[in-house]
C-alpha cells in the first residue's frame, strides 16, 4: 500500500500536544522493599530469575552431563600495598574432566573464537584434530606457562611408554591483574594437582573460587558461574570464566541490570571497565562429531551476547565443547587400528543449539549472583552485583517470578 505525506503527517502529534506518559519517561526507579531480603549470595534461579525457556539439569551444572568433573584450588592471602612476589593473591585454577580417564580416552571437541586477544593452549591442535586429550584447566594470564608445565608433567606420569604422541593440554586464561600480584607468578604445580584432585561430580562451587577468583564482570566482582539445559534426549552444560563486559551493557534477562545499578564501580578511580575476556565451555552426552561441535561452540557467543558483551576489542572470548558420547581410545587415534563415531540425528540438534546459548547466558548470570565482594592490591575493590537491587530491577520490569519449590540444587 503506498503511503502519501499527508498519511505520515496525520500520524504525527500536532505541534505541543503532550505525549503519552509512557513515551517521555523511562521506569521508576526499582525498590529493595518489593523484592525477599536476601541472605548471603544465592543462585539466580533460586531467587525466581528465569533465563530462557528450556528445563534445566538436576544440578543446572556441567556436571549434569554424565562424566563431566570440576574441580577448583583457590589462592587467597595478604592484603594492602602490592610487593611483587609476596601479594596480594587473589588467583587459582579450575579444572574440567571431560570424562574419568582424559588422558588415555579422546573426545571429539572444536573450539570458536569470538574474540582472540587471549590465550588458549591447544587450540590449534584441537581445532586441526578434533580431539581433546586431558582435563581443560581455566586461570590467570600470568599461570597459563605453568599450568601447561604442569599438566605435560602428570601427563607424562600417567601414559604409558609406548612412543605415541599425546595432545597438547588446553589451558585457558584471564586477567586477574586489577586485585592480583600477577607478576608474582604464585600458581605452582601443587595448585594444579589440588584442582585435578579435587575434581568431584555434583555440585559446582561458583563466583570467586578457583581460576574466577580475582575476575570482574561487568564491573561486579565475576569468576566462575555453570548452568546447564535438557533437551528431549539430551543434556548440554556449561561453565564461565567471567572477566569481561562494560557495566552500562549488563544485562540479565533482558533487562538493564547494568544501567540501573550504575554505582559500586570497581577500583578507587571508578574506571569503566569494556574489555578483558570470558572463557566458556561446552559438555554434552550428545554424540557429536568434530564438525557438529563447531556448531555447537558458536552458540556460546550467542549467550553471551544476551547478556550485554560485544566481544570488546581487547577482550579474548573462547569457547570449546566437547562430546562425551564418541569416545576413541587413545591408542587406536594415533595407531590407525580404526574407531567408530556416532552422530546426532540432524534435526536433534537444534534443541541442543538452544540449549547451549541458555546456559552460557544462566552461567554469566550465576557467577556475577554467587561472587562475593573482593579487596585486592593496594585496596582495589570488585563490588559484588547487590542482589536485592537486581531483583528489584528484574521485578519492575516483569522479569522476576516466584523461586522453584525444589532448587535445581548446585548445593
Amino acid at each position: 500500500m503506498a503511503v502519501s505525506r499527508r498519511d505520515v503527517l496525520t500520524w504525527l502529534p500536532v505541534a505541543g500536544a503532550a505525549l503519552p506518559a509512557a513515551s517521555c519517561r523511562g521506569p521508576a526507579t526499582p525498590s529493595v522493599a518489593d523484592v525477599p531480603r536476601v541472605e548471603g549470595r544465592r543462585r539466580a534461579r533460586d531467587l525466581g530469575v528465569r533465563i530462557g525457556v528450556m528445563p534445566t539439569g538436576p544440578r543446572n551444572a556441567i556436571t549434569d552431563v554424565a562424566g563431566v568433573r570440576v574441580g577448583h584450588a583457590t589462592l587467597i592471602h595478604g592484603k594492602g600495598p602490592l610487593v611483587v612476589g609476596e601479594g596480594p593473591v587473589r588467583t587459582g585454577v579450575t579444572s574440567i574432566w571431560p570424562c574419568e580417564e582424559p588422558f588415555t580416552t579422546y573426545l571429539p571437541c572444536a573450539v570458536d573464537v569470538p574474540n582472540g586477544n587471549g590465550e588458549l593452549s591447544g587450540l590449534a591442535e584441537a581445532t586441526a584434530l578434533g580431539m581433546l586429550g586431558g582435563p581443560i584447566c581455566l586461570t590467570g594470564t600470568s599461570s597459563v606457562g605453568v599450568v601447561y608445565d604442569s599438566l605435560v608433567r602428570i601427563a607424562d606420569k600417567v601414559l604409558p611408554r609406548d612412543g605415541l604422541p599425546r595432545l597438547e593440554p588446553v589451558v585457558g586464561e584471564t586477567w586477574d591483574g586489577e586485585l592480583h600480584d600477577v607478576a608474582g607468578r604464585h600458581v605452582k604445580l601443587e595448585h594444579v594437582r589440588a584442582a585435578l584432585d579435587g575434581a568431584r561430580a555434583g555440585a559446582v562451587e561458583e563466583g570467586a573460587v578457583g581460576g574466577g577468583t580475582g575476575m570482574i564482570c561487568y564491573g561486579f566482582k565475576g569468576g566462575i558461574g555453570t548452568a546447564s539445559r535438557r533437551t528431549p534426549r539430551y543434556t548440554v552444560g556449561a561453565l564461565v570464566q567471567a572477566n569481561h563486559g562494560a557495566r552500562r551493557r549488563l544485562r540479565i534477562d533482558g533487562v538493564p541490570v547494568g544501567e540501573e545499578i550504575d554505582d559500586l564501580l570497581p577500583g578507587s578511580s571508578a574506571p569503566a571497565l569494556a574489555g578483558n575476556s570470558i572463557l566458556m565451555v561446552l559438555a554434552t552426552d550428545a554424540p557429536l562429531l568434530p564438525h557438529q561441535a563447531a556448531r555447537l561452540a558458536r552458540r556460546a557467543v550467542h549467550g553471551l551476547a544476551k547478556t550485554g558483551s560485544i566481544s570488546s576489542n581487547s577482550s579474548g572470548d573462547f569457547a570449546l565443547a566437547f562430546s562425551t558420547a564418541n569416545p576413541v581410545a587413545r591408542r587406536d587415534f594415533w595407531t590407525g587400528d580404526g574407531y567408530q563415531l556416532g552422530s546426532i540425528e540432524q534435526f536433534d540438534i537444534q534443541p541442543l543449539l538452544e540449549g547451549a546459548a541458555e546456559a552460557v547466558e544462566e552461567a554469566i548470570v550465576n557467577a556475577l549472583f554467587m561472587a562475593d565482594d573482593m579487596v585486592g592490591r593496594d585496596g582495589y575493590t570488585a563490588h559484588a552485583l547487590p542482589l536485592e537491587r537486581a531483583l528489584a530491577s528484574l521485578k519492575r520490569h516483569g522479569r522476576l517470578f516466584e523461586p522453584p519449590v525444589e532448587n535445581p540444587a548446585n548445593a
